[in-house]
């Protein structure tokens, strides 16, 4: 074993990593790594995954008899053997790009927010009946929340984010408060079936997910039957 040296103790590299699985690390070395993948547990899944895939390979290497094979089929796994470092590094980095690709889909929390806020905005500047009445169709589409004293009068689309579109629709109760219902699918969501609500100026914003799909409701502070209608559409 040899030790591998580092200027930074602060600073990880790939090198780092796979001295790390290839077990090259004074142990020194090898704890502090260690309390870093702790730390971050999508960065020690990777680093698992890639170093699975080098015992693996180094397994079948060692498995095989090479005794018992011809120069020709023992150029195969002796090039492997030379060339498995760069193939681990590729299918890490092809990695690395597809955890990227999900983190560039994923919605910002703020993203979402300000989307339910401007439709909440729209909706009430837009002209629509005071008496809670809502439009037939949306009625099959649209989740139920009479029980809540709000009903669909119209529906909306807005992007969110950079890659993401959220739907929803605009309720609206007996005295005429409107409600805004968002839900926009995004891959990173984790799930919390339980929402949280914040104040927003005059507004209320509550937000949960479930399924890789993410809600927020946004109404009036003081709307009645808000936080019921939250109730009703985070249980479904």
């Amino acid at each position: 074993m040899y030790s591998v040296q580092h200027p930074s103790d602060a600073v990880v590299s790939e090198a780092d990593i796979q001295a790390f699985v290839d077990g090259l690390l004074a142990p020194d070395r090898a704890a502090r790594i260690q309390r870093y993948l702790e730390e971050r547990p999508d960065e020690a899944r990777r680093v698992a995954f890639y170093g699975k895939l080098n015992w693996r390979m180094h397994s079948t290497f060692q498995a095989v008899d090479e005794s018992d094979r011809s120069p020709r089929a023992r150029f195969a796994p002796g090039w492997l053997r030379q060339h498995v470092r760069g193939i681990a590094a590729v299918l890490l980095l092809a990695g690395v790009a597809a955890t990227g690709v999900l983190c560039a889909m994923r919605v910002p929390d703020a993203a979402l927010e300000a989307g339910a806020i401007m439709a909440l905005a729209q909706a009430n500047a837009m002209h629509m009946p005071v008496d809670g009445r809502s439009d037939a169709p949306l009625l099959n589409v649209a989740p139920d929340l009479s029980h809540a004293g709000f009903q669909p009068v119209a529906a909306t689309t807005l992007p969110v984010g950079g890659f993401a579109e959220a739907h929803g629709f605009v309720y609206c109760n007996a005295a005429g408060e409107r409600a805004v219902l968002l839900s926009v699918h995004d891959m990173t969501a984790a799930a919390q079936p339980q929402w949280h609500a914040r104040r927003v100026g005059e507004s209320r914003v509550l937000e949960w997910s479930t399924g890789h799909r993410r809600y927020v409701l946004a109404g009036g502070a003081r709307a009645h039957g808000l936080m019921r209608a939250a109730d009703l559409l985070a249980s479904r």
